[in-house]
């Protein structure tokens, strides 16, 4: 059963149909290290942190009412101060995410880091700059512009995007020195990359999650695996 160190962020629906899936989250982002070196992006997967999706979901999105979804998430950011959160998103040669990846490793003869296995789709990303939308799908910015306009939609929560467009790139959020908002989105670390100001917060699906050919899941599937779940 979730604890009370875990935050409860509903799933985005598009009518019958799951965008994405319901999940908890940790409350607090945990800073590990091993001989003295902090962990590495790929290191801390075996934590499995949330996906940018998740989070995006967590931070911004509102109830009907327009009330938060999870005001303990965002309560959360400030007071961690400069600090930030490796997710289980990886952004593939600029235009592909890859989705909790089962292994991630270095290929020593093509000189290219490696995910094998996890949820994959294809992106399109904007050039770097202030965030003025977010794709629900999968967290990333979908459009960009000045901080002013970002200011005039997001408020306090205007925050900066930016990315490496080769190669495999590790995905976090963080709240940094430089004043990029809340909600900074950086693309550009490889896995092996550390940072001792950025952890990770641990997450656990709410309920059996099953993607089809649309990589969603109607009501009626997820109803069925719940009545499935909760009798074996």
């Amino acid at each position: 059963m979730p604890t009370q160190t875990q935050i409860l962020v509903p799933a985005l629906m598009d009518g019958g149909r799951v965008v994405v899936p319901q999940v908890w989250l940790g409350r607090n982002v945990d800073y590990r290290t091993a001989n003295g070196h902090p962990f590495t992006a790929a290191d801390y997967q075996k934590f499995n942190p949330p996906t940018l999706a998740e989070l995006r979901r967590a931070y911004f999105d509102k109830n009907p009412d327009g009330s938060w979804i999870s005001p303990e998430y965002r309560h959360s950011l400030p007071s961690q101060g400069v600090y930030g959160e490796w997710t289980s998103t990886f952004l593939r040669d600029g235009n592909e995410i890859v989705e909790r990846p089962e292994k991630i490793y270095f290929d020593e003869v093509g000189g290219l880091w490696i995910a094998e296995g996890g949820k994959t789709s294809p992106i399109k990303l904007p050039n770097d700059g202030w965030t003025l939308e977010y794709d629900e799908r999968t967290g990333f910015p979908s459009r960009t512009g000045s901080r002013k306009d970002a200011k005039k939609l997001f408020g306090d929560d205007a925050s900066y995007f930016c990315s490496t467009k080769n190669d495999l790139r590790a995905v976090l959020r963080v709240f940094s020195l430089g004043d990029e908002g809340l909600f900074y989105v950086y693309a550009g670390y490889d896995p092996d990359d550390w940072d001792s100001a950025v952890g990770v917060r641990s997450a656990r699906p709410a309920t059996p999650t099953y993607y089809d050919h649309d990589d969603v899941m109607s009501q009626e599937e997820r109803n069925i695996l719940i009545r499935r779940n909760m009798t074996n």
